[in-house]
């Protein structure tokens, strides 16, 4: 028969092993490994949130529907910035003046190759605890871009 965690188990564990989120690197070919740190279900929400245009769905009314590529960037982009080993960041104003940009998508996109964006956006949503599905989903919108 199957052992259920009980509120007992959790409240006997570290609340700091709790909360911790994870941590993971990503190589690149102009940047090297850039570190990153797992997003929360608050972050991921308000990335796609900052995605999702209104669009004629052919009845005459608007339909929401989630840019894919632009979510990906946005993925990265906070984990990223969220990450404390590293002061890289690429929504910084300096880098974007530096390189003639005037937003974070366009640098990330600048800086990180068409495959790179993708496997790095599959890699923070694994950490953060985003499956297969996930992935399969992501690797589907790259596809159909």
């Amino acid at each position: 028969m199957a052992k259920f965690i009980t509120l007992d188990d959790v409240l006997g564990k570290d609340a700091a092993e709790l909360t911790a989120a994870q941590e993971g690197e990503f190589m690149t070919v102009k940047l090297g490994l850039v570190p990153y740190t797992a997003i929360d279900h608050a972050e991921y929400k308000q990335a796609k949130k900052d995605c999702v245009k209104r669009v004629p769905d052919g009845t005459g009314a608007m339909v929401p529907e989630v840019d894919d590529d632009k979510l990906m960037l946005r993925i990265i982009q906070a984990a990223v910035a969220k990450d404390k080993r590293s002061t890289f960041t690429f929504l910084d104003k300096t880098l974007r003046e530096k390189l003639g940009l005037t937003t974070g998508d366009e640098v990330t996109a600048a800086l990180l190759k068409p495959g790179e964006i993708l496997n790095f956006a599959v890699a923070v949503q694994g950490l953060s605890g985003f499956g297969n599905r996930s992935q399969i989903e992501n690797e589907k919108a790259v596809k159909n871009s």
